[in-house]
C-alpha cells in the first residue's frame, strides 16, 4: 500500500512537533497543538492548535525557543497546555495556557521544563543557578525535582538531587558540577516514580528512576537512550552500539527495560527516537545516526523488521546542524504516527501517517 504523509500547515514558514512520545493531541484526541517559526536559524517560536481534521488553525501564544524538540508543547488536559520558552535572562521557563479562555494560568515558572503531565501535575527541575528565581515559591529552596498542580498551582517537592548526587557517588560513580542538571525528567502515569537522565564524569549518563512509594533508587549504568515509561514498572528504550569511531545504526535495538536495566523483551528493531501505542502492541522509531538515511519505522511488538518505513530522507544539515529531530509520536487513539520531517535543509514540516491499514 501507498503511504501518505499528511502535512499540518504548509506556509512560508516551518512547522515543528515536541519530544518523541509527546503526543501532541489533547487527550480527547480533538485537537493539535504544534510550533511554527519563519525561519530554523531564528528563535521567534509560535505556539498554534488546529483540529485533528487540520481545520481551525489559531495562533495562541509566541516564545523564544531552539529546534530540538521545539517549544516541546503537549497537552496537560482537554483545555490546557504546557510548552516552554526562553527569556531575556536566559533562563529556561515553561508556562501552563489555558486554550479555552486564552490565558495563562500558571507560569512563567523558571526551571528545566519534564516531558508532560500526567494527572494534570507537571514536574520540574531546578538547578543551582535558578535556586532564586521563583519568589512566588519559597518551597523551592534546594537542586530538586518539583511538581506544579495544573489545577491549584501549587508547588511540592518531589525528590532532592543533591541526596541523589550523593546516592551515585556512594554507588562509586564520578560526578561533575552538572549531574544535578537532570533531563528528560518523567512521571510514569500513575506518578508512583519518576525517572531521568544523569550525566556523569567522562561524558557517561545513568538512567535514575525513583520510587516516590517506597522512596528507592532504581540505576541503569550503561544507559539505553531517549527513554520512555512504558508501562507503570518499565521503559522502552534503544540500545546503541559504538565501536570507538561511530556508532553502527544496524546494531540498534528498542528494547524493554526494567527499572534496573534487565532487558525484559526486544520491542523492535533499528531505533533512536522511539514511542509505544497506548494499546503497547506497536513500536514506531527512527534512524537517526550519522550518514544514515533518516527513515521512520513501524514494528509490530518483538518485531525486529519493520512492518512499514512510514517516511525516508537525507537532509542531513538540517537534521544535525539545525538539530531538528524526528521524534515520533502515537496518536491517543494510536491511528497515527506524528513526526517532524524536512522538505529543504531549511525548511521543517510536522506531518503524520494514518497507519489505520497497517495494524489491523
Amino acid at each position: 500500500m501507498s503511504i501518505e504523509k499528511v502535512i499540518i500547515s504548509d506556509g512560508d514558514y516551518s512547522t515543528i512537533l515536541g519530544m518523541n512520545g509527546g503526543c501532541p493531541e489533547s487527550p480527547d484526541g480533538t485537537t493539535i497543538v504544534y510550533a511554527r517559526k519563519p525561519k530554523l536559524t531564528e528563535s521567534k517560536t509560535e505556539i498554534w492548535l488546529c483540529d485533528t481534521d487540520l481545520k481551525n488553525h489559531r495562533k495562541v501564544f509566541e516564545v523564544y525557543s531552539g529546534n530540538h524538540n521545539g517549544p516541546s508543547a503537549s497537552f496537560v488536559d482537554n483545555d490546557r497546555i504546557v510548552f516552554r520558552g526562553g527569556s531575556d535572562i536566559k533562563m529556561p521557563i515553561f508556562y501552563i495556557f489555558n486554550v479555552k479562555t486564552n490565558k495563562v494560568e500558571w507560569g512563567p515558572i523558571v526551571g528545566k521544563e519534564s516531558h508532560c503531565a500526567e494527572e494534570n501535575h507537571f514536574p520540574f527541575s531546578i538547578t543551582e543557578a535558578l535556586l532564586d528565581k521563583n519568589p512566588q515559591y519559597p518551597v523551592i529552596d534546594e537542586v530538586a525535582v518539583y511538581d506544579l498542580d495544573c489545577d491549584t498551582g501549587e508547588v511540592t517537592k518531589v525528590m532532592s538531587l543533591v541526596a541523589m548526587e550523593q546516592y551515585l557517588k556512594d554507588k562509586g560513580f564520578e560526578t561533575t558540577e552538572h549531574t544535578k542538571s537532570v533531563s528528560h525528567v518523567q512521571y510514569n502515569s500513575k506518578r508512583t516514580a519518576v525517572m531521568m537522565r544523569v550525566g556523569l564524569a567522562n561524558k557517561d549518563a545513568v538512567l535514575v528512576g525513583y520510587d516516590l512509594v517506597n522512596k528507592e533508587y532504581h540505576l541503569i549504568p550503561d544507559k539505553p537512550v531517549h527513554q520512555l515509561w512504558f508501562d507503570d514498572e518499565s521503559y522502552i528504550a534503544v540500545y546503541q552500539y559504538h565501536d570507538g569511531t561511530r556508532w553502527h545504526m544496524d546494531k540498534s535495538r528498542i528494547n524493554r527495560y526494567s527499572m534496573d536495566g534487565e532487558i525484559i523483551e526486544p520491542l523492535g528493531g533499528i531505533g533512536n527516537h522511539v514511542d509505544v501505542s497506548p494499546d503497547l502492541q506497536w513500536v514506531t522509531g527512527d534512524s537517526m545516526y550519522p550518514d544514515e538515511d533518516i527513515c521512520v519505522f513501524l514494528y509490530k511488538r518483538g518485531q525486529v523488521e519493520p512492518v512499514a518505513c512510514l517516511d525516508k530522507h537525507s537532509f542531513y544539515e538540517y537534521a544535525w546542524n539545525l538539530n531538528v529531530h524526528t521524534n515520533p509520536s502515537f496518536s491517543k487513539d494510536g491511528k497515527r504516527i506524528y513526526f517532524n520531517r524536512p522538505v529543504s535543509e531549511e525548511k521543517a514540516q510536522a506531518m503524520f501517517v494514518d497507519i489505520s491499514e497497517l495494524i489491523k
